[in-house]
């Protein structure tokens, strides 16, 4: 991937196993789902539990979102039907969440 793609990296703060699998779902079928201008967008979706360590601060469900462009992830926060879904359950299930973002720089 070039270094100029956008990276975005969201953890939750989902307790419930049952919740997080839920979520991981969604994940699962996000690129598929996820169109601009009738066409998939999302270079690649990864996502899964943390592993329980402390340093993990609680967050138990890291996901990966890979876009060319940032117009793609702007699109992505503020249009993409697929991602208001998940935002919409995300939001039932969740008690904490934060998302940074970033362009490869190694």
């Amino acid at each position: 991937m070039s270094s100029q793609t956008t990276h975005r990296v969201t953890l939750f703060k989902i307790p419930s196993e049952e919740d997080r699998n839920r979520l991981i779902d969604i994940y699962r079928t996000l690129p598929a789902r996820a169109l601009k201008d009738g066409k998939p967008y999302i270079l690649s979706a990864t996502a899964g539990p943390t592993y329980d360590d402390a340093r993990s601060q609680g967050y138990t469900v890291a996901a990966i979102t890979v876009f060319t462009t940032m117009e793609d992830m702007k699109y992505y926060d503020e249009e993409c039907a697929a991602h208001a879904d998940l935002k919409r359950v995300a939001k039932t299930l969740h008690q904490g969440s934060m998302v940074v973002y970033f362009h490869n720089a190694v």
